[in-house]
């Protein structure tokens, strides 16, 4: 599935503020969260209620945060520099246009908050409303919901794969946004026998010298092998009109009862009909990520 380079972009700045009490102010965390919030299957996987979160937290509280949400008529991506305060947590709302293509124009107003509930783990909730408006069609709003997501900096540890794995699994990956390690997020089906769906942001280096950055999933209920693991291969042909795109996507796993990691790679090429000719070719390379329950 392919959401490459279609996104709307939400760039904000805010003060830090209090998302939810806690206890105790957990150890002060460092380094690179991932995660996000998948919502089951059969509902649509690049529909509201899914995102992935990245969050890099840096000394002196200093807090980087990259989002990307979905509706059903657009997409917005978050950027966010920030604070958090001495519990933990961090809140901001706001609005924001973005101009994603000549003559459109999608307005995102959001609200986000949450905590860091120990030096590894953040908790969460976000939710917007997208008005999308286009020179060519009828303005479209439409809503996220309301999203409970969760983030991990994962260790790298597996544990035992011969037990039940986990039912979600969030965590990083080998390339970087503007600040944090892009995210990725895992849900298993209730047998725990397949990835029922996964999603993570990604970026491909084309050709042409440009960079192409959106969400990216592998297909839906891949099946897990009695080790763990999966792997799973997708070909597509795409008809344009006047050229074929030949999109060539690889997802694996190891999930085991502590953690879980991975690779994936994406390339596409874009072939003049007539011709035969590389009009274009985009590849992400092999990427690592790893991830944590």
């Amino acid at each position: 599935m392919h959401v490459r380079g279609v996104l709307c972009a939400v760039v904000v700045t805010f003060a830090s503020g209090s998302a939810a009490a806690v206890a105790q102010a957990p150890e002060r965390p460092t380094g690179n969260f991932g995660g996000g919030a998948l919502v089951a299957p059969p509902k649509d996987l690049f529909g509201p209620g899914n995102a992935v979160i990245a969050l890099r937290a840096l000394p002196e509280r200093r807090l980087e945060i990259e989002a990307t949400v979905r509706g059903r008529c657009a997409g917005g991506d978050i950027q966010v520099a920030t604070k958090t305060a001495a519990d933990g947590s961090f809140s901001a709302e706001g609005s924001k246009s973005h101009t994603p293509s000549r003559g459109e124009k999608v307005k995102t107003t959001y609200t986000l908050s949450g905590a860091f509930t120990s030096e590894r783990a953040v908790e969460g909730t976000m939710s917007a409303t997208l008005v999308k408006s286009s020179d060519r069609a009828e303005t479209k709003t439409c809503k996220t919901g309301k999203i409970a997501f969760s983030a991990r900096r994962p260790n790298g540890t597996l544990g035992d794969r011969d037990v039940r794995p986990r039912a979600r699994y969030f965590g990083v990956t080998a390339q970087r946004g503007t600040g944090p390690r892009r995210p990725i997020v895992l849900r298993l089906s209730g047998d725990r026998r397949r990835i029922s769906r996964a999603l993570f942001g990604e970026q491909v280096k084309c050709s042409d010298g440009k960079r192409s950055i959106g969400i990216e999933a592998p297909r839906t209920n891949i099946v897990i092998d009695s080790k763990g693991r999966v792997s799973d291969r997708e070909k597509d042909k795409i008809d344009n009109g006047a050229t074929f795109t030949y999109l060539d996507d690889r997802f694996t796993a190891t999930l085991g009862r502590r953690g879980a990691k991975g690779t994936f790679s994406l390339s596409d090429r874009t072939v003049d009909k007539l011709s035969g000719n590389v009009i274009q070719s985009c590849s992400s390379g092999t990427i690592k990520w790893t991830a944590a329950p």
